[in-house]
C-alpha cells in the first residue's frame, strides 16, 4: 500500500489554530456573559422600580433619591432612642422630607377624592383612597403642616417646629449657672444652681369640623385646596391663640416693671431697653395686639408728618395678632424661645349624611401640635399698664 501522508504541519501553525480556536471560544464567553449581564441589570433596574414606587405609595422619607435643595432644614434632634428628626426654622419645608408626588402618571392621594371616595361619589380606582377614616399620607399631611406654620404668627416671629412621633421629654433654661473668676489658694468657686425644667411635649388634640352639602363635593373642580386652605387656616388660628396666651401667662417671663406705652414708639423703645438691661440681646421680633399696632403705626407730629419708628427699632421684625392681649406685647428671640411640638400625622374621617335634611355630610380633620417655651429668659413682656 502505497499511501501518502500529509506532511506535518510547523509548530507554529500549530500554535496557531490552538489561538484561533481559544479566540472563538473566548468570544462566544464574553457575549454569553454580556447577555447575562445584561439581563441581570434589567431584573435589578426593574427591582429598584418596584421598590421606589412601594415606597412612594408608603410616603416614606426620601432614602436614595435626592431631595429638594430648597427649604431644607440644616440642624436635627437626636431622640434617646437615636432617631434624627429635623427641626425646622421659619423658612424651612417640612414637606421637603417627604416623597413628592408621583410622576409616573398614577393618581395620588389627595383630600377631594378621599371625601367624593367617601360620599359613594367617586369611581376612582386608587388603592390608596379608602371609604370611612383614614390617615392623610406623609407628603399629604406635612404640605398641611407647612400651610399651618405659614399662617401662624409664632412661627413668623421665628419660633422652630419640632415633628414628635409621641410624647417627647426635653428640658428648659429658667435660670442659668455662674461663671466665678478664681483666684490660685482661695476658695473663692460657688456652686451655682442653674435651674433646668423638664418640658413634656405631648400637645393636646386640634380638630377641625368641616359640612360639605353633597352638591359641593361633587362639582368643585377646586375642592382639594379649598379644603387643604380651610385647614389649615383654622389650626393655625387655634394654636397661636393657645401659644401667645401660654406665653403671656408664663411667669418665668420678666415683663414691664412700670408702665411701656404699646401703642407708641417711645413705649417700644423703652420696652426694648428694659429687656436689654436683663442681659438679653436687642430683641429680633416684637408681636403686638392688632390695634396697638394700627395706632403705633398711625403716629403723626404735631405739624402733621408721619412718625416712623426710630432708627434702633428698625431691626426689630414688627408682627401683631389679635389673639395678643391689648395693652401687652412680647419681644425678644422667638427661635431660642419658642418651640411648635406637632405631631405629623393628620386623620381624616367622613361622618355621611351628617344632615339628611340638607343632603349634608361633615368631614373631621385632626391632629395634634401646641407651642412650648423653652427658654423664658430670651423674652420680654410689654405691658401697658403694671398692676
Amino acid at each position: 500500500m502505497n499511501q501518502q501522508m500529509d506532511k506535518p504541519k510547523s509548530n507554529g501553525g500549530a500554535v496557531e489554530v490552538v489561538m484561533n480556536a481559544f479566540s472563538e471560544y473566548k468570544n462566544a464567553n464574553d457575549k454569553n456573559l454580556e447577555q447575562r449581564d445584561n439581563a441581570l441589570n434589567s431584573k435589578i433596574e426593574e427591582l429598584y422600580s418596584q421598590t421606589d414606587r412601594i415606597e412612594e405609595l408608603l410616603n416614606r422619607p426620601f432614602g436614595t433619591v435626592p431631595k429638594p435643595e430648597a427649604s431644607q432644614p440644616n440642624r436635627f434632634a437626636i431622640t434617646v432612642a437615636g432617631k434624627k428628626i429635623p427641626v425646622l426654622a421659619r423658612e424651612d419645608s417640612l414637606a421637603s422630607y417627604f416623597r413628592p408626588q408621583s410622576s409616573n402618571g398614577e393618581q395620588e392621594w389627595n383630600l377631594q377624592d378621599f371625601v367624593r371616595n367617601s360620599m359613594g361619589l367617586s369611581n376612582i380606582k386608587n388603592s390608596v383612597v379608602e371609604r370611612g377614616s383614614a390617615n392623610a399620607p406623609e407628603f399629604l399631611s406635612s404640605q398641611i403642616v407647612d400651610a399651618v406654620r405659614a399662617k401662624s404668627t409664632l412661627i413668623n416671629s421665628g419660633a422652630l417646629t419640632l415633628p414628635i412621633d409621641g410624647a417627647t421629654i426635653i428640658a428648659r433654661i429658667d435660670t442659668d449657672a455662674v461663671c466665678h473668676s478664681h483666684v490660685e489658694g482661695i476658695d473663692d468657686i460657688d456652686e451655682s444652681l442653674p435651674v433646668f425644667t423638664p418640658i413634656e411635649l405631648n400637645p393636646n388634640m386640634l380638630s377641625v369640623q368641616i359640612p360639605l352639602s353633597a352638591e359641593v363635593a361633587e362639582d368643585s373642580a377646586n375642592l382639594n385646596l379649598l379644603l387643604k386652605t380651610s385647614i389649615a387656616a383654622a389650626i393655625a388660628k387655634k394654636i397661636d391663640q393657645l401659644g401667645i396666651a401660654a406665653l403671656l401667662a408664663d411667669s418665668a417671663i420678666e415683663e414691664s416693671a412700670v408702665s411701656q406705652d404699646t401703642e407708641t414708639w417711645a413705649g417700644l423703645l423703652q420696652a426694648a431697653g428694659s429687656s436689654i438691661a436683663l442681659d438679653n440681646e436687642w430683641p429680633k421680633t416684637v408681636i403686638s395686639n392688632a390695634s396697638d399696632y394700627a395706632k403705633r403705626i398711625s403716629q403723626v407730629s404735631g405739624d402733621g408728618q408721619w412718625l416712623v419708628n426710630p432708627p434702633p427699632l428698625a431691626t426689630m421684625k414688627d408682627l401683631f395678632s389679635t389673639h395678643m392681649t391689648a395693652g401687652k406685647a412680647l419681644m425678644g428671640d422667638f427661635e431660642r424661645s419658642v418651640l411648635l411640638a406637632i405631631r405629623s400625622e393628620l386623620r381624616i374621617e367622613i361622618v355621611r349624611w351628617h344632615r339628611p335634611g340638607s343632603a349634608s355630610h361633615l368631614m373631621i380633620a385632626y391632629m395634634r401640635g401646641a407651642f412650648y417655651t423653652v427658654q423664658p429668659g430670651s423674652l420680654y413682656r410689654q405691658l401697658k399698664t403694671v398692676v
